[in-house]
């Protein structure tokens, strides 16, 4: 019997398989990891590479209010007040709530289905943004556009930990980060172009919602003809491959392929402790995400840049965190390690912090917002992969996923009264605020390595003083995550 813990480094998959003349243990299957390898790379381009596409539609069709609100949207519809504002944080009020709920249903629903329906649903939606005429209109676009963005993030989150091992999740979480970076290179000047195109009865900001929204549209088809449909039975997988899938499932229980729903498992999740520290860091950590993300151009513009130079000093900067977060992702698939890794990003945010709020000398400020970019992806990307590399079988471990995105996705709210406009340019409270939770986070890391740590070796101590006597512990897969033969990653 495999256990659950992995080693990066192992060279392949084995499981036991009972043959059908006696009931007993026979042969055993070895799975050649150079094909192992070509296999997954197929899902890489048949799966992470339309999520990926998918999940920048979804950057632009929710970023592109910002670019609409400097060309023109207010004035025609008469948005008067704080009524823009409104309308931003409106998003969130179903994108938070439903974030939970649709994690869980990706397996009942299936994710090929699920991820296009919402796909076209606020492609549809966006669209529709391109007609409203007041800001009732408004508002109830960006609610829908919420609340079919919902279930994109913990879909694509979860259906890496159902799909890649744990020593293969990081470095997708980093492709899938790598098309956010390309939707805010490329959103800029796409926005810039579309709004400069004007009829007599249409607005630039009109188009630029029409021609956004009708790309996501048209994506979804594409989406539906490539995805795979069953991770064990996709359509560009050869029959040896699909018995390589099948082996990679059988021999480590705690994936939880097969497993039905069951309320009981989902509930699980609510009384585990490590969920309270991991949505708890999501939190803290997602402050940085929206803050440095959306008020970057706004802190370089501080240091003395124009506006539209401002926006082209982000680009090198985001940039270069990409690069930073895809070299960690894969020393941290290779390494087997999570935690050090998020110390890392962490120690680069509390740096960057540190040197923007307390040095006046604005080259000295722009490197520090190179330093503090560095620790953005790391940060939020592998946290979500530590904590599926963690929990054993399907319910319990898309449960804990989408309700800590979804607590965690609450920064997005905060943010927006943390980093208020009377603090511009400099954004020094709310860049003290989100150094005092970066620090927050670094310690909750430092906690959760310490109590895995901690856990493993009470494990293999019962389990050896068991064998020792003559009486080992068999393996119980309805334990999960909290059985004596399951393995924290640290």
């Amino acid at each position: 019997m495999v256990t659950p813990a992995e080693s990066p480094k192992k060279e392949s998959t084995v499981v036991p398989k009972t043959t059908e003349n006696n009931g007993s243990v026979g042969e055993s299957y070895d799975i050649d990891p150079v094909k192992e390898r070509k296999m997954m790379r197929k899902f890489d381009l048949y799966a992470i590479v339309p999520m990926g596409v998918l999940y920048m539609m979804s950057n632009l069709d929710r970023s592109n209010l910002g670019n609409a609100n400097i060309s023109g949207m207010p004035e025609e519809i008469g948005l008067t007040g704080n009524q823009f504002g409104i309308a931003t944080t409106l998003l969130f009020a179903t994108y938070v709530p439903f974030e939970g709920p649709v994690a869980v249903l990706l397996k009942i629903v299936g994710p090929k289905l699920l991820i296009s329906i919402c796909a076209f649903c606020w492609g549809a939606t966006g669209l529709g943004m391109s007609f409203v005429q007041n800001h009732f209109g408004l508002y109830a676009c960006r609610l829908l556009i919420g609340f079919f963005e919902a279930g994109l993030i913990p879909c694509i989150n979860v259906y890496i930990g159902e799909v890649y091992k744990r020593s293969e999740r990081g470095q997708r979480s980093s492709f899938i980060f790598a098309f956010s970076a390309f939707s805010s290179a490329f959103g800029g000047l796409l926005a810039y172009g579309l709004t400069q195109i004007r009829t007599a009865n249409y607005s630039g900001w009109r188009w630029l919602f029409a021609v956004e929204g009708a790309m996501t549209i048209l994506v979804v088809p594409c989406f539906w003809f490539i995805f795979p449909t069953t991770p064990t039975e996709a359509w560009f997988l050869t029959q040896e491959e699909k018995q390589m899938m099948q082996i990679r499932y059988a021999s480590d229980p705690s994936w939880g392929y097969e497993e039905k729903f069951s309320w009981s498992e989902c509930l699980k999740a609510f009384v585990d402790p490590k969920w309270y520290a991991f949505f708890a860091y999501q939190f803290a950590i997602n402050i940085s995400l929206y803050g440095l993300t959306t008020f970057m151009p706004a802190i370089i513009r501080g240091l003395g840049y124009t506006s539209v130079h401002a926006n082209l000093m982000t680009v090198p900067i985001f940039f270069t965190a990409l690069v930073f977060f895809l070299v960690i992702a894969w020393i941290s698939d290779r390494t087997g390690l999570r935690g050090p890794f998020l110390i890392v990003g962490l120690v680069c945010l509390v740096i960057g912090y540190s040197i923007l709020i307390t040095v006046e000398n604005l080259k000295v400020k722009f490197f520090a917002c190179f330093i503090a970019a560095l620790g953005i992806y790391p940060t939020t990307g592998l946290s979500i992969m530590w904590l599926q590399d963690n929990v054993s079988k399907h319910y319990k471990r898309a449960t804990m996923v989408g309700f800590t995105l979804a607590l965690g996705n609450t920064a997005g709210v905060a943010v927006g009264q943390i980093f208020t406009a009377e603090s511009a340019p400099t954004y020094l409270p709310g860049l003290r605020i989100a150094l005092g939770l970066a620090c927050f986070a670094l310690v909750d890391v430092c906690c959760l390595m310490a109590a895995f740590k901690w856990v493993n070796k009470k494990r293999a101590a019962r389990l050896l003083a068991a064998e020792q006597a003559g009486d080992p512990i068999e393996p119980d897969d309805a334990l999960g995550d909290y059985g004596p033969h399951f393995r924290y990653t640290c």
